[in-house]
């Protein structure tokens, strides 16, 4: 059973992907992880956890970026939720992983059959400090882990063979 193209959420303008409450549909949804990559970008106090930004939103707009994309950015949260991989842009990735990638290696597609979690970039966007930016991101982290679970242990082996 796949997951529906859209989530029944209670509000027109709530995103079809991940269900962020009144964000503008998906295109302000767009406009939001935008915005918080922006922060993220510009200053370092926000921009600590930038990889679980970009992970727990490509994963909870899985339907739009693809499903090697997601099978990619599912292993990256996995490393960074399950093992302490770091979630700052630019830190070393682990041993094997820039081959796996820059070798080719067919990632398999896979597919959200859930919620997509409960957490969203609209919850990330109302922090009022880089601590609550960085505590969101990380909680917004772990609920995309924990709805992509039937994944889990292909991404651990995944990551074990690397």
């Amino acid at each position: 059973m796949s997951r529906p193209d859209t989530l029944a959420t209670n509000h027109a303008d709530d995103c079809p992907l991940c269900g962020a409450p009144e964000a503008g549909g998906e295109d302000g949804c767009r406009r939001i992880f935008e915005s918080v990559l922006a922060k993220e970008y510009s200053d370092p106090a926000f921009g600590k956890v930038l990889l679980i930004t970009v992970d727990a939103y490509a994963l909870q707009h899985g339907d739009a970026h693809g499903p090697q994309s997601n099978a990619f950015h599912l292993v990256r949260l996995c490393a960074i939720v399950e093992f302490g991989a770091s979630p700052v842009i630019g830190t070393r990735e682990p041993q094997g992983w820039r081959e796996m990638l820059e070798a080719g290696r067919r990632l398999p597609e896979i597919h959200l059959t859930g919620s997509p979690g409960p957490v969203t970039v609209a919850d990330v966007a109302g922090a009022t400090s880089a601590a609550e930016h960085v505590d969101l991101v990380r909680a917004w982290g772990r609920s995309v882990w924990t709805a992509w679970e039937e994944w889990h242990d292909w991404a651990r082996r995944v990551l074990k063979d690397l």
